[in-house]
């Protein structure tokens, strides 16, 4: 029996809007066609939570089970033309450049600052001075905690304070399509997510083994490097992982990874203080209180290193093994060569810097 005509043209719209709704999605993100799923968040899936008026509650229910160190559950297969990881490539190396020049440029700026403040020193009163530290007195008790900490581990709090406020802006719904794109690094992301991701964390308890370790690494690392250095060394490290992740990937033609977490960065600080101290012996958080042990930090490294590799050859998914591999060799490698290939080069950069502000 023949359909009314307004019935036709009803089931034409539909098919129209279905048409569309496909184009859309095909458009917006080339990876949701072939989309492989697997018993965690595809692809596709992750994108169609933004349509979802319960999407924000799914969303919860699902990414609480994927990290990087912790995969996030996104996984597709790439079919056809592969994208290039050359933009991406620029973009570790414009990182890495940019923050060790910055760092350079933050140290000159540090020494300027306390050869004022020597100069200035010496033209103060002594009676103003007594008179101006009584005066604000009350900053001293306000900053007494700060103050108890060393420059290392003042360092550390405010990484950490960084990572708790990604941690957060993972709570509020709204902004959940906006830390999928920018704050979880993929083949497909913007560029700046192979960083900002380094600084992501969906789960409290990924966040808390991974600020534990870099509490427990990073002031001894501060130490070695100093305050500058550390920084670039930390941001570079993190987008080095992103990129070794996303490079052996496609080197292996296996399935692209969404990740996030610190893990590849402070796989990076372990590998830079284990190569550099040996046989400093440590032991694993918590359990050796229970069961007392402890071995080399050599062996330690070694260990973590056969682990990842394991992982990377027999293509285990719970972690982004080829991330903390990236993360580590870094380390091990910045650790032996960076002060005297790197660090110990800053001259140049430091000298344009001063030609460029002028004598203080």
């Amino acid at each position: 029996m023949a359909l009314p005509y307004s019935c036709c043209r009803l089931l034409t719209f539909h098919q129209s809007l279905n048409s569309l709704r496909f184009a859309k999605n095909s458009l917006y993100h080339p990876l949701q066609q072939n989309v492989r799923h697997s018993g965690f968040l595809s692809v596709s899936s992750v994108f169609r939570l933004q349509f979802d008026s319960q999407g924000h509650k799914l969303f919860y229910r699902l990414c609480r089970r994927g990290f990087k160190t912790k995969q996030m559950s996104q996984e597709a297969e790439i079919h056809g033309n592969e994208p290039s990881l050359f933009k991406h490539f620029l973009f570790t190396i414009g990182v890495c450049g940019c923050s060790f020049s910055g760092a350079m440029i933050w140290n000159y700026e540090k020494m300027r600052k306390v050869f004022q403040d020597l100069q200035n020193a010496a033209k103060k009163d002594s009676f103003f001075e007594k008179k101006q530290k009584k005066a604000f007195g009350f900053r001293d008790h306000a900053n007494s905690l700060w103050e108890k900490l060393s420059g290392g581990q003042k360092m550390v709090v405010g990484i950490i304070a960084a990572n708790l406020g990604v941690f957060l802006m993972w709570r509020v719904a709204a902004l959940q399509p906006m830390m999928l794109r920018y704050f979880t690094t993929s083949i497909t992301h913007p560029l700046p997510s192979m960083l900002l991701s380094s600084f992501s964390h969906v789960s409290f308890w990924h966040l808390f083994v991974n600020m534990y370790v870099l509490w427990s690494f990073a002031s001894v690392t501060v130490n070695m490097f100093g305050f500058e250095q550390f920084a670039a060394f930390y941001i570079s490290a993190g987008t080095i992982s992103s990129f070794t992740s996303m490079a052996c990937s496609k080197l292996l033609r296996r399935p692209y990874i969404v990740s996030v977490g610190a893990s590849g960065a402070i796989m990076a600080l372990l590998g830079a203080v284990c190569s550099s101290f040996p046989n400093a012996q440590l032991g694993i958080a918590f359990i050796s209180e229970i069961f007392p042990h402890s071995f080399s930090a050599d062996s330690g490294m070694k260990a973590i290193i056969a682990f990842d590799l394991l992982g990377l050859i027999l293509g285990w998914r719970f972690l982004d093994h080829a991330g903390h591999l990236g993360g580590i060799f870094f380390g091990i490698l910045y650790a032996k060569y960076g002060n005297q290939y790197v660090w110990g080069k800053r001259e140049t950069i430091m000298k344009w810097w001063h030609n460029l502000r002028g004598k203080p």
